[in-house]
């Protein structure tokens, strides 16, 4: 049986708290509907980018604890499934290419655009067969999450940047 790699566990276990705490924290930009915008979903996509696997768990465990604690339960089993398959996207987005630069960038980039395109198909779906919205009255929230996948994605982007340069992270791999 394979150890676990216990760094890799306690820097999942840092960015499932780092994600829920983010996601509880509003911002400042007026929603667009009943939503909120926060910097959660870029700790979403940087688990994922520099945590692998481990991170999708991170992930999803991080955006669902938030959904329970904030007392939103009917949604934690969404979104635990749909965080962890948006930090699984953006990883596997990322890994077509392990070379450093231009393409980790472009990479980055249109794997955060196409994971959180699906988050906002996901609760699309969710709020529309599981809570009974309808397609129409679910259709309302997809601007707000995309504006929301569109937050996370620039932070992600930026951060990541700032520790790629730093190669704090680099011991991960």
């Amino acid at each position: 049986m394979k150890k676990p790699n216990i760094i890799k566990l306690i820097m999942s276990a840092l960015f499932a708290a780092l994600t829920c705490i983010f996601t509880m924290l509003p911002i400042g930009i007026p929603s667009l509907t009943q939503g909120y915008i926060h910097f959660g979903d870029c700790f979403v996509l940087l688990s994922g980018w520099y945590l692998g696997p481990y991170g999708v768990l991170a992930a999803g465990i991080g955006s669902m604890l938030t959904d329970i604690l904030g007392g939103y339960l009917i949604y934690a089993p969404a979104t635990l499934i749909i965080k962890m398959l948006v930090a699984l996207i953006a990883t596997s987005v990322l890994k077509i290419s392990q070379k450093d630069g231009g393409i980790k960038f472009a990479l980055r980039l249109l794997g955060g655009i196409v994971a959180e395109v699906f988050m906002a198909i996901g609760y699309f779906i969710y709020s529309a067969t599981v809570m009974g919205y309808g397609w129409a009255g679910s259709a309302v929230e997809i601007p707000n999450n995309l504006v929301q996948g569109g937050v996370g994605v620039v932070a992600a982007i930026i951060l990541a940047q700032i520790i790629d340069s730093t190669h704090v992270l680099k011991k991960l791999k």
